[in-house]
C-alpha cells in the first residue's frame, strides 16, 4: 500500500474520531439539560404519573420481560422530570425488578410497572435501589467512541504490518 493511501486513510479516521467526539459532546450536553431539573414528585404527582403513564399496557413476552417494563417506566418518569428508581428484590432463586418514587411528602413508595399496584415490601426481602441520573444514549455514544478509534488504530496498524511484511518478502 503506497504512502498516500495510508495517510488518506488516517486523515478520514481522524475526522470520523472527530465527528464522533462533536457528536458525543452535544447528546452529552442535551441529554444533561433535559434532566438537569429532575425532581422528587409529591406522593399525587406520583399516582398521577403512575395512573397516566402506558407502560403497564405492553405485554410481558420473552424479550419484553420485567426489565423492560422498570426501564421504559422509569425513561417515562424522567422525560416527565420524575427521578425515579430502578428496584432490584432478590428472592431465594430469582430476582425481580419494580421501580420506586421517593416522594417529597410521604417518603419511598414501590411501583409493579407491569400493572400498576402499589406495592408494600418486607423488611426481610433484599433488595438494591439504583436511581438513574442521566439516560443511557451518552453512556452508549461513550462506548463507540472508544471502539471506533480503536478499530481505526487496529486497521491502521495492521495495513502497516502487512506493507512492511510485503516489503521484506520482496527483498
Amino acid at each position: 500500500m503506497k504512502k498516500g493511501v495510508i495517510q488518506k486513510v488516517s486523515l478520514l479516521c481522524i475526522i470520523v474520531a472527530g465527528v464522533i467526539i462533536v457528536g458525543v459532546v452535544v447528546a452529552y450536553a442535551i441529554d444533561l439539560k433535559r434532566y438537569y431539573n429532575l425532581r422528587d414528585p409529591t406522593y399525587q404527582e406520583a399516582l398521577q404519573f403512575i395512573f397516566s403513564d402506558q407502560t403497564d399496557k405492553n405485554q410481558y413476552n420473552q424479550s419484553y420481560t420485567y426489565v423492560n417494563f422498570a426501564n421504559n417506566f422509569i425513561n417515562n418518569a424522567l422525560n416527565e422530570g420524575y427521578r425515579c428508581g430502578y428496584v432490584i428484590i432478590e428472592f431465594p432463586e430469582t430476582r425481580h425488578a419494580i421501580v420506586c418514587f421517593n416522594t417529597s411528602d410521604n417518603g419511598l413508595i414501590f411501583v409493579e410497572p407491569q400493572n400498576d399496584e402499589l406495592v408494600t415490601l418486607t423488611t426481610e426481602q433484599r433488595l438494591s435501589i439504583t436511581w438513574r441520573i442521566v439516560s443511557e444514549f451518552p453512556s452508549i455514544l461513550v462506548l463507540s467512541l472508544i471502539i471506533l478509534p480503536l478499530f481505526m488504530i487496529i486497521s491502521l496498524l495492521l495495513l502497516t504490518i502487512r506493507q512492511k511484511y510485503k516489503r521484506s518478502t520482496r527483498d
